[in-house]
């Protein structure tokens, strides 16, 4: 069977005039008004909910949990759960901060190359969201001499800013500060052995691997999967949000 989905409006304070006057509002019609979204909620799970979970666990359906929008482009979007629905209002989001750029010195010498920073991740389980919110993706950020740039956040907002979850971009390295490590994991200085320059990399995170440094263009491996670190000039990776919903079978 199909767990019922709660359709009620519970924007009710937002609905209330700027100043409410009597007689339409006195105290009492006031005190009940904020109660009223509670009381819905609560009429909800005890009168629709509960009584559909518990004939889906006798019934033998369970909750499966699918994969309902993927953002892999830097840009702004827009989610909506009537669009998008879930068992009971519940999400998961994964939300992936863009890569930080890394740096070569002016002579472009791989020995003197840093790598910029991971972009965060950040897991929200059984969210309860309801309604239409902002979705963006960082983009990634740029690799350069001397100086790079940080990646960009990753978010999602409710439109009325009542919920927000961010992670943010990986920092950029430069010539200066060698590493960068805000927003994720660092990236890794070149290193000197046995006379020669070794290689650094870009950060890394569970969904991207940063650039893997080489002393010569043809042994760097390029940035690969979301919000992974560049290394010397070579280009970071872009952010990702990934929401999963529910649907019984």
């Amino acid at each position: 069977m199909a767990i019922r989905r709660m359709t009620d409006n519970v924007a009710v304070i937002s609905s209330l005039p700027d100043t409410p006057q009597p007689p339409a509002y006195n105290a009492a019609i006031l005190k009940s008004k904020f109660d009223e979204a509670a009381n819905k909620i609560k009429t909800y799970i005890n009168d629709t909910l509960i009584p559909d979970m518990e004939e889906a666990a006798v019934t033998g359906c369970t909750a499966v949990r699918k994969l309902l929008m993927s953002y892999t482009a830097a840009g702004t979007y827009t989610f909506n759960t009537e669009a998008h629905p879930s068992v009971g209002g519940v999400y998961d989001v994964i939300l992936i901060g863009g890569g930080g750029g890394g740096s070569t010195a002016s002579t472009s010498a791989a020995g003197l190359s840093t790598g910029g920073g991971s972009g965060a991740v950040t897991k929200v389980f059984s969210a309860q969201l309801y309604g239409t919110y902002s979705v963006a993706v960082g983009a990634a950020g740029t690799s350069s001499v001397n100086s790079g740039t940080s990646g960009g956040t990753s978010y999602i907002m409710k439109s009325d800013y009542t919920y927000t979850k961010t992670a943010a971009g990986g920092g950029a390295s430069s010539q200066m500060s060698r590493i960068g490590k805000s927003g994720g994991i660092g990236g890794e200085d070149s290193v000197y052995l046995d006379g020669t320059y070794g290689c650094g990399r870009g950060g890394d995170n569970e969904y991207g691997r940063g650039v893997r440094g080489g002393l010569i263009s043809d042994d760097v491996q390029p940035a690969q999967g979301y919000g992974a670190g560049g290394w010397g000039s070579f280009a970071p990776t872009g952010g990702a949000v990934y929401i999963y919903g529910y649907e019984v079978v």
